[in-house]
């Protein structure tokens, strides 16, 4: 019954192991819930079933109260949105492309920033990754991971509330080309890659802007695979040893466990949230509610979601397998070596910006 509670009942849930202590508060601050993901795919069976007939509002019905009760709601977006009329990917379509209305229902699902680099984030070049980031400006959610420059990609978004000052970036180190890299393709002028030094100086410029808490949302692993392999294990570290206070990870589809490093908390994946696959646990996966309070230690509280194209929270026995999954994952990721990395990528490109 414990791994239920741990996992289903917010209010009295146990937090995992470990807790990451908040920076020294300035001004007065109160306490501070973020809720983060995985996996948004409004493109496909999503975009022609739902969004298109004007059904949109049925995506987020069943988790909507549970996203607004946050008091900043994150997410992994992997479908550009774009205005393409009626017109919908098949369900086969290697490039994902969601209707325009699908920026305003994510606004209205309550989702505050959204991360952007990923695989999917080239679907349809230059063109379609800056209309999309035009369209959820537009609709008033905050966005990191991509951008007309290099700069602008690994930009953070910025969000205060509650007397916090949030930074939360964007990183992929996954890409849709046959040599997986952004590096030396197009897509390197807009698309932030996970380069562990180039974030370490951006993290701290973002402590110096008077950010508070820094979150690193990293796109990186093997798909349907239920540990991450060891370059992913390095990079995630490398993170936490470069100034983030969380790694929030998706990517591979399922969901993943959770480690303490230096007292932060990794999160390798939190597997779909909006999206329809088959393959096992990709119909479960993971919100994570990270807390922050003055003067405490942070605490990373799970609940289990059952995805799809209109994903619900799983409850009772549902939700207590999951919980047992993850624990079991958790804890294999405690018998891996501390693997360190210094920096995981080559310099970048001479592309300087979109052409």
């Amino acid at each position: 019954m414990r791994a239920l509670c741990w996992l289903v009942l917010l209010a009295s849930a146990a937090p995992l192991r470990g807790t990451a202590q908040v920076p020294a508060a300035g001004a007065p601050r109160e306490p501070l819930r973020i809720l983060a993901v995985g996996d948004i795919n409004l493109a496909r069976a999503v975009a022609r079933d739902y969004i298109v007939p004007g059904r949109g509002a049925e995506v987020f019905a069943s988790v909507r109260s549970g996203l607004h009760a946050a008091d900043i709601t994150i997410g992994n977006l992997e479908s550009v949105i774009v205005d393409r009329g009626t017109a919908t990917d098949t369900a086969r379509a290697p490039a994902f492309a969601a209707p325009k209305a699908a920026a305003a229902l994510l606004a209205d699902a309550g989702f505050a920033v959204l991360g952007t680099a990923n695989n999917h984030a080239w679907d349809l070049e230059g063109h379609g990754l800056l209309e999309s980031l035009a369209h959820l400006d537009t609709a008033g959610i905050a966005h990191a991971g991509t951008g007309p420059t290099p700069a602008a990609a690994l930009r953070p978004a910025v969000v205060q509330r509650k007397g916090w000052t949030v930074a939360v970036f964007s990183v992929t180190r996954i890409f849709n080309y046959p040599d997986l890299i952004v590096q030396g393709h197009p897509a390197e002028c807009c698309v932030a890659w996970a380069d562990t030094s180039r974030l370490q100086a951006a993290i701290k410029t973002a402590r110096d802007s008077g950010a508070d808490l820094v979150l690193v949302m990293l796109h990186a692993g093997r798909e349907y695979r239920d540990l991450p392999p060891a370059d992913v294990v390095a990079t995630a570290r490398s993170l936490v040893r470069a100034g983030a206070d969380a790694v929030i990870g998706h990517h591979p589809h399922v969901p993943e466990g959770v480690e303490w490093v230096n007292g932060h908390p990794i999160l390798y994946s939190l597997g779909n949230f909006v999206f329809a696959q088959h393959p096992r646990w990709t119909r479960r996966g993971l919100a994570a509610i990270l807390t922050v309070l003055p003067h405490r230690p942070m605490t990373v509280q799970l609940r289990p979601v059952v995805a799809g194209e209109t994903p619900r929270w799983a409850t009772g026995a549902d939700s207590a397998r999951v919980a047992a999954h993850v624990r079991a994952l958790s804890d294999s990721l405690a018998r891996l070596p501390r693997t360190r990395t210094r920096r995981n990528v080559a310099p970048p490109g001479s592309r300087p910006g979109l052409r």
